[in-house]
């Protein structure tokens, strides 16, 4: 059974957005996303990108099924990566709503990203 809780937003590229702000968000991949590649050995965040418009990829994910490349919801400022992401990267198969990847901040409106029903109807 997939998980897709409710009180977060998504994206039509497999990430979840929890608002921990006025204008920030915390992101990482969905549980339907972690599926899709299969057990996760490696997260790579981008180490020079800081400001992304929207499209812009911002880091790769390497599963044993495929590879996932985190796509900017919008345009918007990483204000911090999670460093301990390289050491708990097992973890994020199992749970992927606990471990985040970054901290997005961005002065937007949130009916551009996805509800849990939209999500669950985009994945079905």
């Amino acid at each position: 059974m997939m998980q897709v809780p409710k009180n977060i937003y998504y994206t039509k590229h497999n990430l979840w957005l929890q608002k921990i702000g006025l204008y920030d968000f915390c992101v990482g991949i969905t549980d339907f996303g972690q599926k899709e590649i299969g057990v996760i050995d490696i997260i790579e965040l981008s180490k020079h990108k800081n400001v992304l418009k929207k499209g812009a990829t911002w880091g790769v994910v390497y599963g044993t099924n495929d590879t996932f490349h985190l796509i900017a919801p919008f345009n918007c400022k990483i204000i911090e990566k999670n460093s301990g992401l390289q050491k708990y990267t097992a973890y994020v198969n199992t749970a992927p709503y606990k471990y985040w990847f970054a901290i997005l901040t961005a002065k937007i409106d949130t009916v551009s990203l996805l509800t849990f029903e939209e999500y669950i109807l985009l994945t079905k």
